[in-house]
């Protein structure tokens, strides 16, 4: 899946926030929001955790956690 410039794939989520037992991700380089349930998200997926999703899938479907985007964007902050 291609990328824009800011490295950010379509394909791709980062947990924004949790509120109570759902969490609100922020979608592909537009950052669109997606509300999904906390029991939904891979185990250890955390607020500034990024996601790999099947978009493909209506609505989306959290395959895993992006080990390394999550990494190198915990130092960018």
């Amino acid at each position: 899946m291609q990328a824009d410039p800011s490295g950010i794939s379509n394909d791709r989520a980062v947990v924004s926030r949790v509120e109570d037992d759902t969490a609100v991700l922020a979608v592909g380089p537009s950052r669109t929001p997606m509300h999904l349930p906390l029991d939904e998200l891979p185990d250890g997926a955390q607020e500034g955790t990024w996601l790999v999703l099947d978009m493909q899938l209506s609505p989306p479907m959290v395959l895993s956690i992006d080990q390394a985007m999550t990494a190198e964007r915990a130092t960018d902050r």
